[in-house]
């Protein structure tokens, strides 16, 4: 059958369908044409995925303009501050924007120089340098896990030709922590003398590090504060404590099973760092250290003129001395000096900042649970105490894993008490969940097409179909049917018989099939098809 066979026929059906009918049909073919571009646009809508986030006003705009260039499409989210584009496109430009020094992350660079402009003066490529230098060292400092984003400012050192009125430099360091997270001392350290290395002639004491929450975490009088190094203190005895939680609970999930054991612990820390210096001394413990003698010795001698000269007793005293002692006794002296050294011990301790004071451990143990035959013929699950031996094994076991020391006030609780169990099972809900979803979303674009061609072949089934067979059964209805086929001569005479006119349909049918095979034989049909 040729098209204009075809396009009779529909032609001629058309016509042969009332004004209301009519109507259906047409707003039939709308709705379908409608539903079948809705779904085959949903269904080749692109899957846009996060190209970048948090990115300022700026960099956004250089970022689309960008994309405008290279005719990707995209989207805007978050207020002008995400962008999307998609997903099969994602990695490829972000290696390509990567190639151009995008997103610049934490203002321009070093690659403000790679276009030079004739004419710049010294003032310019001074402050030129000045904002990369800022630029780089804020980009390295936003590779922190901890920092979201940082702005970094620096007074460059002050020239002049006397040493005492140059100014030195100093810079100032904003960082932007992502929620939850703070930075330790040693990491605001670390960015102190990233800033003080990277500029020419900056301490390390002139620089000043500030969070989001105006917070100084160094520089000036931040280690004067009382609170100072609180929250690296704190942050030390969460480990510890945590520490002594997972050794010992996972020592006792291996006897009573996984979440059957609740671990908490409790340390007590002296965070007062102390300097002593001791020295003694040991008198029992001497040693010469120097010794010193002298020894004077005269033997006899002559008679030796004593008095004043000139006088006149001097010659008698002279002779009277000789007179009396003819032998006059030995002149002797000894002198003997001997210095010790007294044994001394000089010691300097260093007292730790962090000294464990108390330790408290308190651990919560399930019991057991057996089937019990209920009412009904049910089984439920009864709830069976733990022994005190068990109890006290378990109390054993802890105090050796937590060092446990009497003397210094440690405290160990162990009770035993019921869990809810209901609890148990909804982690693994979610898991499988989650596991589920992941498969889909990485078959996303297949599940896509699949749902789109299940709603085009349950519209046609359901709808269209038997909206046609409605309208084209309605058009070969046996009324119709008789007008179209040809007239016989009985109904030409039937025209003129006002009895033939009051006869029922049945026997009308009766005599058409008497007289017309063909024709009957194709209404039969009509009726079959329409049953």
């Amino acid at each position: 059958m040729d098209a204009g066979g075809v396009f009779s026929q529909i032609k001629t059906l058309f016509q042969n369908l009332s004004a209301g009918k009519r109507i259906t049909f047409f707003l039939l073919i709308v709705l379908a044409s409608v539903l079948f571009f809705f779904i085959i646009t949903w269904a080749g809508r692109p899957d846009y995925q996060l190209l970048y986030a948090k990115l300022p006003a700026a960099e956004a705009g250089e970022i689309v303009n960008w994309l405008k260039q290279q005719r990707i499409d995209y989207q805007i989210g978050a207020n002008g501050t995400s962008i999307l584009i998609p997903r099969e496109k994602i990695y490829d430009v972000r290696m390509q924007m990567a190639s151009q020094g995008l997103p610049h992350g934490g203002g321009v660079g070093f690659e403000i120089f790679d276009s030079n402009k004739l004419g710049e003066t010294e003032f310019v490529q001074n402050i030129n340098y000045q904002r990369a230098l800022q630029g780089e060292l804020s980009r390295t400092i936003n590779n922190l896990d901890e920092v979201e984003s940082s702005r970094v400012h620096i007074v460059m050192e002050g020239k002049s030709l006397f040493i005492e009125d140059q100014q030195p430099a100093t810079a100032s360091v904003v960082l932007k922590l992502k929620p939850g997270k703070y930075l330790t001392r040693p990491q605001v350290l670390g960015i102190v003398h990233l800033v003080s290395a990277a500029v020419s002639g900056l301490k390390p004491e002139n620089v000043t590090v500030v969070d989001n929450f105006g917070k100084i975490l160094s520089g000036f009088d931040s280690e004067m504060g009382v609170g100072g190094g609180s929250v690296e203190f704190l942050d030390y005895q969460q480990k510890v404590e945590r520490n002594l939680e997972s050794r010992i609970k996972s020592m006792l999930e291996n006897v009573f099973g996984s979440s059957k054991v609740i671990v908490r612990a409790a340390c007590k820390f002296d965070f007062k760092k102390q300097e002593t210096t001791e020295e003694k001394y040991l008198p029992a413990n001497k040693v010469v250290r120097s010794e010193k003698k002298s020894k004077e010795f005269s033997a006899n001698s002559a008679n030796i003129a004593m008095g004043i000269p000139g006088k006149t007793g001097y010659s008698a005293n002279v002779s009277q001395s000789s007179a009396t002692s003819a032998n006059p006794p030995a002149y002797q002296k000894q002198d003997q000096t001997v210095n010790y050294e007294i044994g001394r011990v000089t010691s300097h301790v260093i007292e730790p900042a962090a000294k464990l004071v108390k330790t408290s451990v308190a651990v919560m143990v399930d019991g057991s649970y057996r089937p019990v035959k209920a009412k009904g013929g049910k089984t439920q699950m009864q709830y069976v105490p733990r022994s005190p031996a068990e109890l006290q094994k378990v109390e054993n076991i802890v105090k050796r894993a937590m060092n446990f020391d009497a003397a210094r006030g440690d405290q160990v609780v162990v009770e035993n008490m019921p869990f809810a169990m209901q609890k148990e099972t909804q982690p693994a809900a979610q898991e499988k969940q989650s596991g589920w979803m992941a498969k889909l979303a990485a078959h996303k674009l297949m599940v896509k097409y699949g749902i789109a061609g299940f709603i085009l072949f349950f519209t046609f089934l359901f709808i269209i179909r038997p909206m046609v067979r409605w309208l084209t059964g309605a058009a070969g209805s046996d009324v119709q049917l008789l007008q179209q086929l040809p007239k016989t001569v009985g109904e030409i005479e039937s025209e003129y018989d006002a009895r033939a006119k009051d006869l029922p349909y049945t026997d009308q049918a009766t005599k058409l099939v008497m007289r017309d095979n063909t024709a009957s034989m194709q209404l039969i049909r009509d009726w079959m098809k329409q049953e």
